[in-house]
């Protein structure tokens, strides 16, 4: 009897070694009372091979395609149209490298009016000034032609001509198609894209200054990147010397007249019957409060289009390289690897507050990934205050807190105070940087139920820093402890 007696003195003893706080091994994010801080960040992939790469992967400086910690911040809202949450990836059209953009024409695979700078002829018989026609970028690796005019002035007219093409058949139906930049243009110099016929008929686009976006022959009115153009030739004005119908095509002309511009023509095409199709984007165009799906074929204002959703891009583009792919992410500690080192979840009594149970102490380490094919825009740390400013003991971070261990962190910057009304989303350092280690320290009160919805496992963003879940690691030390020590006593469970 005295043995058994010291045997359930020791198990009550060991037992209760074990019930300080320990790390939370699955973290539910969407619980309640959980504390999910983030570094928002508008960030740029240099490089997105869509052939190769999902949204939110990026090539390291090794080489190797990476998945960034973070999430795509996109909204559901349609309160938050225009905030460029909802269509989320964004990119510059001229800055999209895909093969079909150098093809015409496609009958000859060894000559192209855009990469083949030298089957361009120049006539300035009528200009003052002069013309030249070179190899471009419109992007780092995206190859583009450059028409470029100087010393021009009113009444000055200088032409570049493609005359190696020559379509034949359904010339109504073909489009006169182009991707350019719109780099310099002079107050009342116009350029002119024109595809035309051999009696001197043509159709033409235009970029001019004075001229609106609500004449379907313009291309744009202002220096900037990212033009699309496309037009069936069919729907366009005839103008030239011939008979006024077009008939075939055997040439297209950039003219620049009565001034100076430069563009760059990343993409240019006069002989398919179809458009090309850049991508979908979501709009509330009734206010319905309804999403409707808009594709996205011209871009008439210079910059980014945006999209929901890049597999919306045309079959055109399934290989395509984005140059410059952005899009607003959230790193957050939910997106962290389940390691010590990078979190530590834990409970413990809270003693001093007879209305809580626990004092959960949350602790995450947030960083920016700095990589050469990786750039970042308005960083800031991040967090939405989920309870009562009463139920925040404390918050601090660390900016630089690098690999040193949570417990040795010191120079926290207290952001407690900043914790004022539930619901609001508190930025608490908006001096981040790319490679700079962050770290968050929270003591947060918490009732048993919220541990337990907390604790749960299966929820949306979970993460863990160890094996089987709290309750469970806590339950098995004296469950070992009570096995251990029956063991040495030659005890055995009933029905063994």
């Amino acid at each position: 009897m005295r043995r058994l007696f010291t045997v359930f003195v020791a198990v009550l003893v060991l037992g209760s070694m074990a019930a300080p706080a320990m790390a939370a091994s699955s973290f539910n994010a969407e619980a309640s009372a959980a504390q999910n801080p983030y570094i928002s960040a508008d960030v740029t992939v240099a490089t997105h091979d869509r052939e190769t790469m999902s949204p939110g992967e990026y090539e390291d400086n090794s080489g190797e395609v990476a998945e960034l910690p973070a999430t795509v911040d996109r909204s559901e809202d349609v309160d938050d149209l225009g905030t460029g949450e909802v269509n989320a990836y964004s990119f510059i059209a001229t800055d999209v490298e895909f093969q079909d953009a150098a093809a015409f024409p496609h009958g000859d695979d060894d000559v192209s009016a855009v990469n083949n700078e030298s089957e361009w002829s120049v006539d300035t018989s009528s200009s003052a000034g002069s013309m030249t026609v070179s190899d471009a970028e419109t992007a780092p690796g995206v190859e583009a032609l450059e028409v470029s005019t100087a010393s021009q002035t009113s009444g000055d007219t200088a032409v570049a001509a493609f005359d190696n093409v020559s379509v034949t058949s359904d010339i109504q139906k073909r489009y006169l198609q182009t991707f350019l930049d719109v780099r310099t243009l002079d107050s009342g110099a116009e350029v002119q894209l024109r595809a035309v016929d051999a009696d001197g008929d043509y159709v033409q686009a235009t970029i001019n200054s004075a001229q609106t976006g609500a004449d379907e022959s313009v291309i744009g009115n202002a220096t900037g990147e990212g033009y699309v153009y496309q037009r069936q030739v069919g729907a366009m004005a005839v103008a030239g010397s011939g008979d006024g119908t077009m008939s075939e095509i055997q040439s297209i002309e950039v003219a620049v007249l009565d001034g100076d511009a430069t563009i760059r023509m990343s993409a240019l095409n006069a002989d398919k019957t179809g458009e090309y199709k850049l991508a979908e984007k979501r709009v509330d165009t009734d206010d319905s409060d309804d999403f409707e799906t808009e594709t996205i074929r011209e871009v008439a204002t210079p910059g980014a289009v945006a999209t929901h959703d890049l597999s919306t891009m045309g079959a055109t583009f399934e290989n395509a390289v984005i140059h410059g792919l952005e899009m607003p992410m959230d790193f957050r500690a939910s997106d962290l690897d389940s390691d010590n080192s990078q979190v530590n979840v834990s409970f413990g009594a809270a003693e001093s507050y007879p209305s809580f149970d626990n004092l959960m102490t949350a602790q995450y380490r947030l960083v920016l990934p700095d990589a050469y094919d990786l750039s970042y825009a308005n960083a800031q740390l991040e967090q939405e205050q989920t309870l009562p400013a009463s139920r925040y003991d404390s918050v601090e971070y660390r900016e630089g807190a690098g690999d040193t261990e949570f417990g040795n962190i010191d120079a926290w910057t207290d952001a407690t105070t900043q914790f004022t009304s539930q619901g609001d989303e508190i930025v608490l350092d908006s001096t981040i940087q790319p490679g700079q280690q962050i770290a968050i320290s929270e003591d947060v009160l918490v009732t048993g139920d919220e541990r337990s919805q907390i604790e749960q496992a299966g929820g949306v963003g979970q993460f863990g820093v160890g094996g089987g879940g709290l309750v469970d690691s806590i339950l098995s030390i004296p469950g070992a402890i009570v096995a251990t020590i029956a063991g040495a006593l030659g005890l055995k469970a009933r029905g063994s």
